[in-house]
């Protein structure tokens, strides 16, 4: 599904699809409107935005349309809910025999940010999904929890260039907490190989932003409150190649409390109570999505040991309370 759209629309709806999506507001006011393109399309289920600052129109016309392109591509790769998909015929059969280099990439990096966090984030935690939405408007019960569990962890998926499997039956996964970054990572790598530097890819409030927005003038990002009953702003600060994803509990929820909601924890089974979201700065879209969704399944001093252990990730953590957590990197943003 493709939509073209005006400058004016397309600024509300990453404004808003960001505070929605993702807490984050970004600062894209004041854009040089004779030197950029942006479109929007609704692509994976999510509003993915592209902005791309240079001269020429009809080159950066025909940037836009070969990186969608190479988006729908891989997509259609990691899309568990498309029968046809690779990550659905893993999911059926238990094996994948020659997987494509980006699901090989994808699980790769998946498996390792599962060792660094100590299994909070597991791409084989679908069974545990599939569970809550097929128990709805209940909660499941502690006898199928426990039945569900043993067909999660991250340890029982073999991946390597010649196969993807499962070593036991009935294991599946989904990639929805890492592949929306990586597919943001593609947009810009594909932006760069068409020698575009200043460019702008969010989707449903995962960005990535590559060099500056005007006159070497970093792109500046906000984090909203996770809570419409206090609104503004915790932290804002400018990036230029690097990442941004947050995860909430305010997305989808099973409880009107928010105590209960989409981001389930693959040790326990069932969501953590300690935050209502977390913000990653990282290198790669796609870590920071990861990382964000693990976050928010750990104790805030347990996430901000693990981010601060690492040389290239900030992290800002907004308790049910409000309270703030901040890595060292952060503090200093």
């Amino acid at each position: 599904m493709s939509k073209k759209i005006t400058r004016r629309d397309f600024l509300k709806i990453v404004v808003v699809g960001c505070a929605a999506g993702a807490s984050l507001k970004v600062g894209l006011d004041a854009l040089p409107t004779d030197k950029i393109i942006s479109e929007t399309r609704l692509l994976m289920g999510t509003v993915i935005n592209l902005m791309v600052m240079a001269e020429r129109k009809i080159t950066r016309e025909k940037a836009v349309e070969a990186t969608f392109a190479e988006l729908e591509r891989q997509i259609a790769i990691f899309n568990h809910r498309e029968p046809g998909s690779s990550v659905a015929m893993l999911n059926h059969t238990g094996k994948l025999a020659k997987p494509p280099k980006e699901l090989v990439e994808v699980l790769v990096n998946a498996l390792e940010i599962s060792e660094k966090t100590g299994g909070a984030f597991d791409v084989t935690v679908k069974p545990l999904v599939d569970l809550y939405q097929q128990s709805q408007p209940a909660l499941p019960t502690s006898e199928a929890l426990g039945a569900v569990l043993k067909l999660v962890n991250y340890t029982k998926m073999n991946v390597s260039s010649e196969e993807v499997s499962f070593s036991q039956p009935g294991m599946t996964i989904t990639l929805d907490g890492i592949a929306k970054g990586y597919i943001v990572d593609a947009a810009v790598a594909q932006l760069h190989n068409l020698g575009f530097e200043n460019v702008f890819v969010e989707a449903g409030g995962d960005l990535m932003a590559s060099g500056s927005k005007d006159e070497k003038k970093p792109w500046k990002v906000g984090v909203q409150s996770p809570r419409q009953a206090q609104m503004g702003l915790f932290a804002s600060f400018s990036i230029t190649d690097q990442a941004v994803a947050t995860s909430g509990d305010y997305m989808q929820y099973f409880t009107k409390d928010m105590l209960n909601h989409h981001i389930l924890n693959p040790r326990s089974g069932v969501s953590a109570p300690y935050l209502a979201s977390a913000t990653v700065v990282a290198p790669s879209c796609a870590q920071a999505d990861a990382y964000a969704t693990a976050l928010m399944v750990m104790r805030p001093e347990d996430g901000l040991a693990v981010v601060n252990s690492a040389s290239n990730i900030d992290a800002l953590l907004i308790a049910k309370d409000m309270m703030e957590y901040r890595s060292s990197g952060f503090q200093n943003r």
